[in-house]
């Protein structure tokens, strides 16, 4: 009986975790050290998601926010590539949601550094 129980957690919760769309690749890659500015922020996702926000910070002692034009990602889509603006060097993060495809939102981040 235990090992029933244990199976059907198992299916149970594998199930829910793949009803959310999962994001598969993210670049700029987390902790990774640039030496050149990425040309673009790039989320792939296993399904059509609608982006709701990405901020851009440069991490620092006030956690400045860079301006990132969005206004031509309203429809769903498996992959976003959003233009990087003139950045310094510096260690910066991404940080993003998106609604996936069953209206659950869903959220990471990745942190990276320029040289």
């Amino acid at each position: 009986m235990f090992k029933i129980i244990i199976f059907l957690i198992f299916v149970l919760n594998s199930t829910l975790s793949y009803s959310h769309s999962q994001l598969t690749e993210i670049l700029p890659k987390d902790n990774v050290i640039y030496t050149k500015t990425p040309p673009q922020i790039q989320l792939k996702f296993r399904s059509k998601v609608k982006l709701v926000k990405v901020d851009l910070n440069k991490v620092a002692e006030d956690n400045q926010k860079i301006k990132l034009d969005l206004d031509s990602f309203k429809k769903r889509s498996k992959e976003f590539a959003i233009p990087m603006p003139s950045i310094t060097s510096g260690k910066y993060n991404i940080l993003w949601r998106a609604l996936s495809p069953d209206g659950h939102i869903i959220k990471g981040k990745s942190e990276f550094e320029v040289k």
